[in-house]
């Protein structure tokens, strides 16, 4: 799985949200393309600190040997519950979402490596040396054009 903190990995992740098309089918959970699009988006934003979350699980996901367990080693639970704000309930069209998006995921690689994140909805706080926001090429890689799941 790239992540959006590597240059080469970033452009595939954003070329590849180029080829999400409103007849791309869900490969991974139920939001259809333009809603999974504007989920990221929203994720994005909360990575960026720019969307405040509430942290409202059990402190066993933030801590080790769990929080590591599910960040680097496990995948991510297919079905899991997304926090109530990156729900998407009305999404803009595509041609919108997108360059929005790409526009996001270029900040994150350009911000900061170290220091304190903002917070997870899951795991807490995050420092943004810690790798988490690598998951963020899951949703694009498995609602596209390529007609097969690829690996995590």
């Amino acid at each position: 799985m790239g992540s959006v903190l590597d240059e080469a990995d970033r452009v595939a992740i954003c070329q590849r949200i180029g080829t999400v098309t409103s007849a791309s089918v869900p490969r991974w959970g139920r939001m259809d393309a333009r809603a999974m699009l504007a989920h990221l988006r929203l994720s994005a934003l909360m990575a960026l600190g720019d969307l405040p979350v509430a942290c409202k699980s059990s402190r066993a996901f933030q801590s080790f040997p769990i929080k590591h367990l599910i960040l680097h080693v496990v995948p991510f639970p297919k079905g899991a519950p997304t926090a109530p704000e990156l729900i998407v309930a009305d999404a803009a069209p595509l041609e919108a979402i997108r360059p929005e998006l790409v526009s996001l995921l270029e900040r994150i690689g350009a911000g900061p490596r170290e220091g304190a994140g903002p917070v997870h909805p899951l795991f807490g706080r995050l420092s943004f040396a810690s790798g988490a926001w690598r998951r963020t090429s899951t949703p694009t890689i498995t609602c596209g054009s390529s007609g097969r799941r690829e690996p995590a």
